[in-house]
């Protein structure tokens, strides 16, 4: 690639990232992915990384730096990887979605340069695919989707993943299981559970107590009806017939652990594309 070319595209990602990515030919993108784009952009938005620690200096810097620059390198092949989809994406939206996603692209690229392993920023770009998909999407939204994920780790989404795709892959030929994430992530059992007891504190999982609650009452209030009627005709001196037999609630309730609404939705907005 000429100087003035690379030049000629730095100017233009001086601006927002994401406008030089759609503002690059078909025929320029393809000659920028023969030379790396992803150095170019490494680069170019390299450059601002001062901007971004102010305060900073010494060894801290050099490590902030370290991560800015391997995890905006990992955010743009995982882009190009889906630059086609994206393109067709937001042509399709008229100037206000266009902006909107403008702004929700800074917000992504926030969380990118923040984190602290790069695998998860697969995730990150999966899910900024979907937002492009969407017609409105809110910042609210957006930031509620990309804390959760923030707060997250290789682990948790191992085992989110493994979850949704046991319950709703249905030709699924992964025979991966929770020991194979327990070898993977060198876990213990204990360590295993207590993984899947803080995706329900965040609410990805939920009980099926939850999930059952008001069925189980309802049994147990069928069943105190009956217990009334049994001490009714039992204590009635006129009832010469035999009593009923009384049986135990059956109840519905357990304390197996399973994907909530919200943990359904999250794993297909920023996991299940690798699994279609």
């Amino acid at each position: 690639m000429s100087k003035d070319k690379r030049k000629d595209i730095q100017e233009t990602g001086k601006g927002l990232v994401l406008d030089t990515v759609l503002s690059v030919g078909s025929e320029t993108a393809a000659e920028i992915a023969k030379e790396s784009i992803t150095s170019i952009f490494g680069d170019l938005l390299v450059d601002t990384a001062s901007s971004l620690l102010p305060g900073i200096s010494g060894a801290v810097q050099g490590y902030k730096r370290v991560r800015f620059e391997r995890n905006i390198t990992a955010f743009t092949e995982q882009l190009y990887s889906n630059i086609d989809t994206i393109r067709v994406n937001i042509e399709s939206k008229n100037n206000e979605q266009k902006e909107k996603i403008d702004q929700l692209f800074n917000i992504v690229l926030d969380y990118v340069i923040d984190e602290q392993q790069e695998d998860k920023i697969e995730y990150m770009v999966n899910g900024f695919l979907n937002l492009t998909n969407h017609e409105q999407v809110s910042d609210d939204f957006v930031l509620t989707y990309y804390d959760v994920l923030k707060e997250l780790r290789m682990v948790d989404i191992s085992v989110l993943r493994l979850m949704y795709n046991s319950r709703y892959i249905i030709a699924n030929d992964t025979t991966e299981t929770f020991r194979d994430i327990m070898e993977r992530h060198g876990l213990s059992y204990e360590q295993y559970q207590s993984v899947r007891r803080n995706l329900q504190r965040i609410g990805l999982l939920i009980t099926k107590t939850d999930l059952n609650i008001t069925d189980d009452l309802e049994e147990i209030v069928k069943k105190f009806k009956e217990i009334y009627a049994y001490l009714d005709k039992a204590t009635n001196p006129k009832y010469t017939r035999s009593l009923p037999k009384l049986r135990l609630p059956k109840l519905k309730s357990k304390e197996n652990l399973e994907l909530s609404k919200f943990g359904k939705d999250f794993v297909r907005f920023f996991i299940s594309k690798e699994d279609d």
